[in-house]
């Protein structure tokens, strides 16, 4: 009756801290596996769950096999299923996507398979991770709401702060980044205050990653720090999962000289390849630009681009879009305009498809949470069934306006994104990265109908004595007049950027230079600056150039 008694109370353990600290669920588990009858098998299935978590698969394959036996002799549907929901894990863990997707697809069609919450997390969770490394980001994004629902059903801590860390990651990759951020965060703190190192390190890890894209250096930095700093609050092995994320807080902070050191010590500081190439790629390119070694930047970006298009990888936008950065900057460094434009092109174009993603991401959270709702309320029709359905068509009538409320705003967050990335602030005229967009095709058009094409650089003369003198205030009024004489004095089919200080570029379709010289010699004469006044002095004539 004690030993009874002793593995219940091991059992309970095991699932208690099955996602808080693995390490101990197993050894809680290998003690209820060392005795006899039913409670054998599911202190396996503890073992293995832990294994393919936190130890070794080979080790998670042999504690499945002593499970699936006292599964199949109990005659437990529940068991099987889920000792080969942890199979599929390992098959997912040593690369084998194809043979996860088909296990967990037959265990769909399983029939009479009674769940309970925690079940349910394990099986939303692990479905997640399988189509999040396929590439199916909508997919992952639903059973990771999914798990979260069930995680907060079940009451199990380590559950419910798995299921928000993996959600923030996913939300990371999706460039999400300020949900990624929240949600880590708010995993982080859970983590340190239950104790479970395992989920504590992904948080931190997801985080000096949110931090570096947000532009806040300092806190991607203290987060590095803290792995560095506290590795008895973190499993064994976390410095070298983490060394990626490591460098990179190092990085952001111009600490180059330690960053290399994190790359190199890799072994990925010259080749990558695998899984998180691309990431390692951007990382090192970025690493060896910092030092001045330009063309090994470029060499390393251009080899990975390469490589990994002639292997058919799936890599992350965001990864990609980085990769396309540093070699942008690269080239650029080295003088090669035309390819550092191509580079900025690509860069963008994944930038906005990221944009897309986290669009959808949004609706998908939404057709979740309204997918929940349903499912809560559809629990109470037996109560009053007329009830339920009235209540029921208001609801869908109000979602579905939400919805659409959503949806139109996602769109205008999107077109005001991009705006933004081609709008120079002060003047609010477009910006040279517009310029360097449209002006290829504007001239390649323009051979192509045998029209002429007008290119004129406007200069404000002794910018920079007017700053000294009078102060980057009425410098930038000066700028901002100027920019509203363009505008408002040029064509509508001419397109006028800033590009970059007191310096304008004019693109002027179907003109030729006689009919430009007499446009921009009518601008000149227009041209009668404000009476900006700082203080009580007067500012001069700024005379220009064109």
């Amino acid at each position: 009756m004690a030993e009874i008694d002793r593995d219940a109370a091991d059992l309970a353990l095991a699932w208690e801290l099955c996602y808080l600290d693995p390490v101990r669920a197993g050894a809680a588990g290998r003690r209820v596996a060392a005795g006899a009858g039913g409670a054998a098998a599911w202190g396996w299935w503890h073992v293995a769950l832990a294994e393919v978590r936190a130890g070794t698969v080979a080790l998670a394959e042999d504690a499945l096999a002593h499970a699936r036996a006292g599964f199949v002799r109990d005659r437990d549907a529940r068991g099987l299923a889920l000792a080969d929901e942890v199979r599929a894990i390992a098959l997912r863990r040593d690369g084998d996507l194809a043979g996860a997707f088909a296990l967990q697809s037959e265990l769909d069609l399983r029939p009479g398979i009674e769940f309970r919450p925690l079940d349910r997390f394990i099986v939303h969770n692990s479905r997640a991770g399988t189509f999040k490394r396929l590439g199916y980001s909508d997919d992952a994004l639903r059973h990771l709401h999914a798990a979260v629902e069930a995680a907060d059903a079940s009451g199990n801590a380590g559950a419910r702060i798995t299921s928000m860390c993996n959600l923030g990651a996913l939300q990371f990759d999706l460039c999400n980044l300020e949900d990624a951020r929240s949600m880590c965060e708010r995993a982080f703190h859970d983590a340190r205050e239950a104790c479970a190192p395992q989920v504590l390190a992904g948080a931190a890890n997801t985080l000096i990653l949110t931090y570096a894209a947000l532009g806040d250096a300092l806190r991607a930095r203290e987060m590095a720090e803290y792995i560095l700093r506290r590795p008895k609050e973190l499993p064994e092995g976390t410095f070298e999962q983490c060394r990626g994320a490591l460098a990179l807080g190092h990085l952001v902070v111009g600490e180059i000289e330690a960053a290399r050191a994190l790359i190199e010590a890799s072994g990925r500081g010259t080749a990558v390849d695998g899984e998180g190439a691309v990431f390692w790629a951007w990382l090192s390119a970025r690493c060896a630009l910092a030092m001045g070694e330009t063309a090994r930047a470029r060499a390393i970006a251009q080899r990975t681009l390469v490589e990994r298009s002639a292997a058919g990888s799936r890599d992350t936008p965001y990864d990609l879009m980085e990769l396309h950065r540093v070699l942008a900057d690269a080239c650029e460094a080295m003088g090669d305009a035309p390819a550092a434009l191509a580079c900025v092109r690509r860069a963008h174009g994944l930038y906005e498809e990221l944009v897309g993603r986290s669009a959808r991401a949004r609706r998908v959270a939404l057709q979740v949470g309204f997918e929940l709702e349903r499912a809560q309320r559809e629990r109470d029709v037996a109560l009053d069934m007329q009830q339920a359905l009235e209540a029921e068509r208001r609801r869908l009538a109000e979602v579905n306006r939400e919805l659409q409320r959503q949806v139109a705003a996602n769109e205008a967050l999107q077109a005001q994104l991009r705006e933004q990335v081609l709008r120079d602030p002060l003047t609010g005229l477009h910006n040279r990265r517009y310029l360097f967009e449209l002006g290829p095709g504007l001239l390649d058009g323009a051979r192509r109908r045998g029209n002429t094409l007008a290119v004129v650089l406007l200069d404000l003369d002794h910018f920079k004595l007017l700053n000294d003198t009078y102060g980057h205030q009425a410098g930038d009024q000066v700028l901002q007049r100027f920019g509203l004489l363009l505008a408002q004095s040029l064509r509508k089919s001419d397109v006028v950027c800033r590009h970059g200080g007191e310096e304008f570029v004019a693109v002027m379709p179907d003109i030729d230079g006689n009919g430009a010289q007499v446009m921009l010699e009518r601008l000149l004469e227009h041209h009668d600056e404000p009476a900006v006044e700082p203080g009580r002095r007067r500012l001069p004539r700024r005379p220009v150039s064109a």
